[in-house]
């Protein structure tokens, strides 16, 4: 399904039905992105988590953007740690990253801010595809390769990795679900 049949109003009338967010903040007339983001019983949605040996932090945000009339599934990923060298103001923030703005701006010490894009209507593979390449291909977040947890069957896993793949897959057909 394209869900190009969708413009802005009525998508975002469809998500606010679904309570998948506190609220959706619209960008200009082409995104949408979900502000406190709820798990399906209502609850605020974990949107971070921190490396065990590094500090190191990701907060993870959820939109909707069209372009080229196809509406995409966004992931925004800040990247923190307390390292005060070096931060970066929400100010940087270009483009469609402004959209996300609103969980940048409270968050401490920020280092960078990622998005990652792809066809809403794409299947898990092609989520994971897209998330590997522009997202964990970044050498700033190489510390993702060492959040390593050891899983019931004995197995290292990169947690983290899968940890923002899990919640960017949950969430991406939770939104699919909404606008059946």
């Amino acid at each position: 399904m394209p869900y190009s049949h969708f413009n802005i109003l009525s998508l975002k009338a469809r998500l606010e039905q679904a309570q998948l967010a506190g609220y959706l903040y619209q960008h200009q007339q082409h995104m949408l992105t979900l502000q406190e983001a709820a798990n399906e019983d209502g609850s605020p949605l974990n949107i971070f988590a921190q490396h065990e040996l590094t500090a190191d932090q990701i907060g993870l945000q959820f939109g909707l953007r069209l372009l080229d009339d196809q509406w995409q599934f966004m992931l925004g990923v800040t990247h923190s740690n307390q390292d005060r060298g070096y931060e970066i103001g929400a100010g940087n923030l270009k483009v469609d990253q402004r959209a996300f703005n609103l969980l940048y701006a409270f968050y401490n010490y920020p280092k960078g801010f990622y998005t990652v894009s792809m066809p809403l209507a794409c299947n898990a593979r092609q989520l994971e595809d897209a998330i590997e390449q522009q997202l964990f291909s970044q050498p700033a977040l190489s510390f993702l390769n060492s959040a390593l947890k050891t899983n019931p069957m004995g197995q290292q896993v990169q947690w983290m990795k899968s940890y923002i793949v899990q919640e960017a897959l949950n969430m991406k057909v939770r939104i699919q679900t909404a606008l059946l």
